[in-house]
């Protein structure tokens, strides 16, 4: 009876911090979007998410593609913000350590099914 009280308290702890690191990321997402619409006048056409392991700490990086007017070509636009380790869900976590320090690890589709739940 104890047991199954902890697990569940346990289970509960990492779904809540599951869900708070995805709001955090979506809420800077929409944040980065606007900021390049009001300064850039344009909107995005799509966006990707990253996390990667650096010598200085964690960070988390979102690109935005769109297409410019001009020259009709892609360009990406690309906003970083630190994180610390303690913030990232030990699944994501476990995908970083397993790559080299500067390697982009997608957490996009990751993103993709925590938006979607």
């Amino acid at each position: 009876m104890i047991a199954t009280m902890i697990i569940l308290t346990l289970t509960a702890a990492l779904v809540a911090g599951l869900a708070l690191f995805w709001k955090n990321i979506v809420e800077w997402i929409k944040k980065a979007a606007n900021k390049i619409k009001e300064v850039l006048g344009l909107t995005p056409d799509g966006t990707r998410t990253f996390i990667s392991r650096t010598i200085d700490g964690f960070k988390n990086k979102s690109k935005y593609y769109y297409k410019n007017k001009v020259t009709s070509e892609w360009e990406e636009i690309v906003y970083t913000k630190a994180v610390s380790e303690d913030e990232i869900p030990d699944d994501i976590l476990a995908k970083v350590y397993k790559q080299k320090i500067d390697v982009e690890v997608s957490t996009t589709e990751e993103l993709k099914l925590a938006i979607n739940a």
